[in-house]
């Protein structure tokens, strides 16, 4: 799922970006190239609708393989961990030089913290579900 976002410029610009995520692929067919695919296909699609730059957190050797980078090299922080270099928090542009004198930070859109703002609802909505085991598997972030 893509979404669209902003990064809010150092010279009090909003710059559009989207952000995206998680890619998703079945046990069986991991390490067979499919989520690259899915991933190359899907960042196509959003440059068609006119994404310009995407910016997510994730794994640099996953998406470093699709020409993902640390949007620190590109002059932008993760709001939400501003003093670090947030190695985790990755930026790919689909139009290349899009951020070419844009320093700023991103934070990310307000529909990713729908279960924060309204917690008995969101349970509500999760009791729709059968129950869930939560795993920690490698190449998780947090």
């Amino acid at each position: 799922m893509y979404s669209r976002s902003h990064i809010d410029a150092d010279d009090g610009m909003q710059i559009p970006v989207m952000t995206f995520g998680p890619i998703s692929i079945h046990p069986d067919f991991k390490r067979k190239g499919f989520g690259k695919i899915l991933l190359d296909c899907s960042m196509e699609k959003a440059r068609k609708l006119g994404g310009k730059c995407l910016l997510i957190c994730g794994n640099i050797d996953f998406y470093g393989k699709s020409g993902f980078a640390p949007a620190a090299e590109f002059g932008i922080r993760y709001a939400d961990d501003p003093e670090s270099s947030a190695p985790y928090f990755l930026c790919k542009e689909l139009e290349q030089g899009f951020l070419n004198g844009i320093s700023g930070s991103y934070k990310d859109p307000e529909g990713y913290f729908a279960a924060q703002k309204n917690p008995d609802a969101f349970e509500e909505y999760e009791k729709q579900f059968p129950q869930k085991e939560k795993l920690r598997l490698p190449g998780q972030i947090f």
